[in-house]
């Protein structure tokens, strides 16, 4: 069932719908031209973009898929809070969305439905001439991740991870002091990831590990540095878990050790990205976000930093907290927060372009880590060829 909102009753805009549909050069605050924007899937995670969405001066949400109950209801419930119009409803099934994207009124969709539908939807958006922000599993399989790099390709249409994890605050500062050379050249970065191997492999999910992003960037994967081979490695090592102190109930960082599995990336500058994974839900773990360079490291759980020739040289650590206010990013001063952030960086790709390439290859480099993992556990920790997504190479 298709349920029109308020904006349907206004005669002109039903008419003039078929002859507005938007190029990304021709979105500019300045024009007054908004994206057209609709939701696939209303959850706790889409809500949270939904209302940054609304508040946005450059999006109007005109459409929400969504056949949960109580989920419409908090999405009008939004709406209502935020004085926008209140938005076409798609309330059918988990198919309701192929009939909003017939709409010529609508230039992109985010998908915040479970990680196993989005492939299917993706594919279906791209195909229908829609940009498309969508959660960070891009599939479950390599075929389906390079069907969309394909599709974003021959359609023009652009596909953008939303992954608010990689863009912590600090996270943002640090990759702006590597790309200044703060750090000499970048050697390793460890991160305790968010992804889990059990035991029984085949009850693992394909769900990609954090914040691999934000690491891929400091290390220049989208700037010829790809990543070039993946391994998982079962081992006894150190690691960090999170407890609550006893008085106070603060979370207290406590390192130990014992067995946990850990990703294995190499580049094609011979650098490495290690990622942490967790022993389950009961027990998170992680190494922190550190990095290691020619000229300093860094670590988030110590909260300092070394730089050699402005450190002290007897190798102490100083606090980091001026050097992150130093190079506080913008985009962090404009949206302040995670998820407004990693919206407005989809808008400023449809806005200008990618740089140098389709964001749809950062996006499936980093979707495709949790598949490879698996693959690679499976064969007893085989190194497996990563795909180089940008020159149509696929791993064998």
């Amino acid at each position: 069932m298709h349920i029109p909102g308020r904006r349907n009753f206004i005669k002109n805009a039903v008419v003039l719908a078929p002859f507005l549909t938007l190029f990304p050069s021709q979105l500019s605050a300045k024009t007054g031209v908004r994206l057209r924007v609709a939701f696939i899937g209303a959850g706790p995670w889409g809500r949270g973009y939904m209302v940054h969405a609304l508040a946005h001066p450059d999006m109007e949400v005109r459409a929400v898929a969504e056949y949960d109950e109580a989920a419409v209801k908090e999405v009008l419930k939004l709406f209502r809070q935020s004085g926008a119009i209140q938005p076409d409803l798609y309330v059918d099934g988990p198919q309701s969305y192929q009939q909003l994207l017939l709409r010529k009124d609508i230039d992109a969709v985010v998908i915040a439905t479970p990680w196993n539908r989005h492939y299917e939807i993706a594919a279906a958006a791209l195909c229908a001439g829609k940009h498309v922000a969508c959660g960070p599993v891009m599939g479950t399989t390599l075929a389906e991740h390079w069907d969309i790099v394909h599709l974003s390709e021959q359609t023009g249409r652009q596909y953008v991870t939303l992954d608010e994890h990689s863009c912590q605050r600090e996270l943002m500062a640090v990759s702006e002091m590597v790309s200044q050379g703060v750090f000499g050249t970048l050697e390793t970065v460890y991160a305790g990831a968010r992804h889990y191997l059990p035991e029984d492999l085949s009850a693992a999910s394909p769900y990609p590990v954090y914040p691999a992003a934000a690491a891929a960037k400091m290390l220049g994967a989208s700037k010829g540095n790809r990543f070039v081979s993946l391994s998982v490695q079962h081992e006894t090592q150190e690691y960090v878990i999170s407890k609550p102190h006893v008085r106070t109930g603060e979370p207290l960082h406590i390192f130990t050790r014992g067995p946990v599995h850990t990703i294995c990336l190499t580049t094609a500058g011979k650098q490495t990205l290690w990622l942490q994974q967790e022993r389950g839900n009961d027990l998170p773990v992680s190494m922190g976000f550190r990095i290691k360079g020619t000229q300093g490291a860094w670590m988030n759980l110590t909260r300092s930093l070394h730089i050699t020739g402005k450190s002290d040289p007897s190798f102490q650590w100083e606090r980091d907290r001026d050097y992150l206010e130093q190079y506080d990013a913008p985009q962090w001063q404009e949206a302040g927060s995670e998820c407004a952030v990693a919206l407005q960086q989809f808008i400023r790709i449809l806005k200008a372009g990618p740089e140098k390439e389709l964001p749809v290859y950062a996006a499936a480099t980093n979707s495709i880590i949790g598949p490879l993992s698996l693959l690679s556990a499976q064969q007893g920790g085989a190194v497996i060829r990563f795909p180089d997504f940008s020159n149509g190479k696929t791993a064998s």
